[in-house]
């Protein structure tokens, strides 16, 4: 391998930066971190050196936060001024953290990297380290390849979310209930329920989350809905008919989290339940945490008592730059907190100076409104009764054209004259089960929008949010893709870097366009896709509906209507297949341009499931090539077989290195990755042309 490629960044983003034009006052009079506990701290990773950044150490403990809520900036918080006070008026809080740090901070890259955690778990060292995923990293396994220690970032995450069931590792937040005058607030909340089999009891949460409890068991008032899909008409089912909590020994066990229905809960059908509760949890402080948690580590040199900001231990100085990091729900947390405008506090000290948001698509999450549960998960197309999703979600300002409503997801953020530089990396999978097109496409699907100068938008071509190759179909039709784009994520990570610090511009976005064609509705991309015998494509994709959500929404946070009325969809475009059914434009791996197979960001459940039709909610399919021309006209496959591209596994593997050294030269993945990636590669070419025509297994798939 040339030696150009052994680490062709790591000079640029190690060199000195130029400093942040951040008034950093001192002293901590003025912090809402009212005071850090450290719980733990131990040496990282027994001790490993990382590179010439050295050794890390592990500190976990808890925030405690104290805000004024009449302040300019809390009032995007919902019923912030609901929450009880202290004697000093201030709205008490508080949240788990957990933080690796150079224990030589000389040695490190002044940068913090924080990490708003997806449901309470981490998901950092995993996608950035190849590292397997915990809460808990302690061991050398747990640092995987290194990669983010060897570039010397400190690496904090937080909790912000209350409903989540306590377990070890799991960061969570501790954030009060509202009340009105001093007496509890009452609301109605609903819940889904879809079963893989039938089933005489179900939970109505998922089974990580915690959630309201109804205020009687028996009310009357109480509702049980069932559908086919998310936009059939509901179908009420009596009262008499089910009841709270699971039947044991002939007796009924209350048990809030779950719901039993005689006769059973039918695989694949949706049940709606809505129910009156009270005391709603001010679920908006939980974004205010992530501000101020950043401001704290970036900006004062201890707490309110005195105790040290850990960043600053062994003689360290603050931080030069803060990215906030987050997929998934933690992605749509930080692109709430950019939504509402909570980026800076009351001496206009900035949280972050950049974003890395993935997985996440085009959304901002339901977390800042009354009676928020966003520990809940939902699928695909089973989320219009709590609204997980809301919309819509450009940088750009656009209008409605059924709501003749004008905005984008900067409006705050601009107002404040702060917008972070920002990066959103989608998978095609977010296409179609997270409708990710409204990101940069106007309200009504047909022209391309300009994306914000301080944003970026890259498409992963077939890639979807799971990421680890597994042998098993699980519910699903297809074999799972598991497309590995973790080389190109380490590699934006740093354009990120460099943006910040170096005002160097990143590689321009990279998506799929209405304008070329390479963006285009469900029923053009059916008629692309190649006709593969027997492949099931998919029939609908994941289209949410404008909410009607109440009179008090829009200005309190507060749903009326619940469950939310459904009005007009939006418009949900995918990217458009080339002849072999990979997508056609965006960051394509070289999985993608030297294919062995069909990546797709869909893949329906099978029949077992009740609901064929439906699509998994983050993974995709991989539909492997024929090996030979035998097996490619014996199956009537349209694609051209393996050895009809390749006739021999050195001319795969020589076009495969070409495609990963063409990625490197454009710096979108790291010379340091070129090697592996074509290591495994040649791996999975034996696998997949080793693999008998009868073989309908998945096996191949693994390592």
């Amino acid at each position: 391998m040339p030696q150009r490629f052994a680490s062709p960044w790591r000079g640029l983003w190690t060199a000195t930066v130029i400093s942040i034009t951040l008034l950093l006052l001192p002293g901590p009079a003025a912090a809402d971190v009212e005071r850090i506990e450290v719980f733990e701290r131990v040496l990282f990773a027994e001790g490993k050196s990382f590179g010439n950044v050295g050794p890390y150490e592990r500190l976990r403990g808890r925030l405690h936060y104290a805000i004024d809520p009449a302040a300019p900036e809390n009032q995007t918080i919902t019923d912030v001024s609901l929450a009880p006070r202290d004697a000093a008026g201030r709205v008490m809080f508080a949240s788990d953290f957990i933080l690796l740090r150079p224990l030589d901070p000389a040695r490190g890259n002044g940068r913090l990297l924080y990490e708003a955690a997806d449901r309470g778990g981490l998901t950092l060292l995993s996608l950035f380290n190849d590292a397997p995923q915990t809460n808990l990293p302690v061991t050398a396994a747990d640092a995987g390849n290194g990669f983010l220690m060897e570039q010397g970032y400190a690496l904090l995450a937080t909790g912000w979310n209350w409903d989540l069931v306590p377990a070890p590792g799991v960061l969570r937040a501790d954030v009060p209930v509202a009340m009105e005058a001093g007496k509890p607030i009452f609301g109605r909340v609903s819940g889904e329920v879809v079963v893989m089999q039938t089933s005489p009891s179900a939970r109505h949460l998922s089974p990580a989350a915690v959630g309201y409890e109804p205020i009687d068991p028996a009310a009357a008032s109480d509702t049980l809905t069932v559908r086919d899909s998310a936009n059939a008409p509901r179908n009420a089912i009596p009262r008499e008919r089910w009841h709270w909590g699971y039947d044991k020994d002939g007796r009924t066990i209350y048990d809030p989290t779950v719901i039993s229905l005689d006769g059973g809960f039918k695989a694949g059908s949706i049940y709606a339940l809505t129910y009156t509760t009270r005391s709603p949890r001010v679920t908006g402080l939980g974004l205010a945490g992530i501000r101020d948690a950043l401001i704290f580590f970036r900006s004062d040199r201890a707490d309110r008592y005195g105790t040290l900001n850990p960043l600053l231990a062994n003689g360290a100085a603050l931080p030069t730059a803060v990215y906030a990091f987050g997929r998934a729900q933690g992605a749509r947390a930080l692109q709430s907190v950019v939504y509402f405008g909570l980026l800076t506090d009351a001496r206009r000290r900035v949280a972050f100076d950049g974003a890395f948001m993935t997985a996440g698509g085009a959304a901002h999450g339901g977390i800042n409104v009354r009676f928020a549960q966003p520990g809940q998960q939902a699928g695909p197309d089973v989320s219009l009764d709590f609204p997980t999703d809301l919309f819509p979600f450009a940088t750009g300002a656009q209008t409605d054209p059924v709501t003749m409503a004008t905005a984008s997801v900067l409006d705050r953020a601009s107002a404040l004259g702060i917008v972070p530089r920002l990066f959103y990396v989608d998978e095609s999978s977010a296409y179609w089960t997270r409708a990710a097109s409204l990101g940069h496409v106007t309200a009504d699907g047909l022209i391309d929008l300009d994306i914000h100068p301080r944003a970026r938008i890259y498409a992963i071509a077939g890639g979807t949010q799971a990421l680890a190759p597994t042998t098993d179909r699980g519910t699903y039709a297809n074999c799972r893709a598991a497309l590995d784009y973790r080389p190109a994520l380490r590699s934006l990570l740093l354009h990120l870097d460099g943006w910040v610090t170096l005002k160097r511009e990143p590689p321009p976005s990279m998506v799929p366009r209405v304008g070329d064609n390479s963006l285009g509705k469900l029923s053009d991309y059916i008629a692309a896709f190649p006709k593969v015998t027997g492949l099931r494509t998919p029939t609908r994709l994941y289209e949410p509906a404008r909410l009607d959500l109440g009179a008090r929404f829009a200005a309190e946070g507060v749903i009326d209507v619940v469950p939310p009325r459904a009005g007009k969809p939006w418009p949900v475009l995918v990217p458009m297949p080339d002849s072999d059914g990979l997508d056609k434009a965006g960051l394509r791996m070289p999985e993608i341009a030297v294919p062995l197979g069909t990546y797709t960001g869909w893949n329906p459940m099978n029949a077992a499931t009740g609901a064929p039709e439906r699509l998994a909610r983050v993974d995709g399919s991989f539909l492997p090539f024929p090996s030979d021309e035998d097996q490619r006209l014996a199956s009537g496959d349209p694609r051209p077989s393996v050895k009809e591209r390749y006739p021999t596994r050195e001319a795969y593997t020589e076009a495969y290195a070409a495609a990963t050294l063409a990625l490197a030269e454009k710096q979108l993945i790291l010379g340091a990755d070129v090697n592996p990636m074509i290591a495994r590669a040649g791996a999975f070419y034996d696998r997949i042309v080793a693999r008998p025509a009868s073989d309908e297994s998945c096996n191949f798939m693994g390592k």
